[in-house]
């Protein structure tokens, strides 16, 4: 980032060996979708901070002051069919009910959604209707309240990952 005079927030990524050394590959000067999942374990909003560090402000933390608290995980929820080789849905979200977002029992749902309830899914743009993300304080945790998020997620209008997604969270091999 020095390198380059870059002073937004974003991402770097890198290859990790199992001898623990690190291979650069990319640095995005965006945040990636992926963003909730280090919010939900950092407790910083990473939105607010590219957007202060856009307006000039200084990080008021440095990298030591973070620390990584439990676990967290992302459903990306599209109309995508998964009985027909995952082809985008189109049509209108007749139904459109989230799950209940925020401190669920001991874990925390959140739900970025960019629709609502009679939004149409065209094939103009990505299908994604949302990305449901959830925090538990240990893996097991995490997957169970995305388990359960996904069970109280309810799409109707057009074919949609959520049936593939709860299968996955039932995979042992995955869990």
């Amino acid at each position: 980032a020095q390198a380059v005079s870059s002073n937004s927030a974003g991402t770097v990524e890198f290859v990790a060996g199992q001898d623990k050394s690190f291979y650069f590959l990319e640095m995005n000067t965006r945040l990636q979708v992926e963003h909730p999942v280090t919010e939900l374990i950092t407790g910083v909003d990473l939105v607010e901070q590219m957007i202060r560090v856009a307006y000039g402000e200084k990080l008021a933390f440095q990298q030591s002051d973070l620390a990584i608290n439990g676990w967290a995980i992302e459903s990306r929820i599209y109309a995508e069919d998964p009985y027909r080789g995952f082809l985008p849905s189109i049509g209108r979200l007749s139904r459109y009910l989230p799950p209940q977002e925020g401190t669920v029992g001991d874990a925390i749902v959140r739900n970025d959604a960019g629709v609502r309830e009679g939004d149409e899914i065209s094939m103009f743009y990505d299908p994604m209707i949302s990305k449901l993300s959830t925090w538990g304080p240990d893996r097991p945790g995490a997957l169970a309240a995305l388990g359960r998020a996904l069970e109280d997620l309810h799409i109707e209008g057009m074919g949609q990952n959520i049936p593939f997604l709860a299968a996955v969270m039932d995979q042992v091999r995955f869990v």
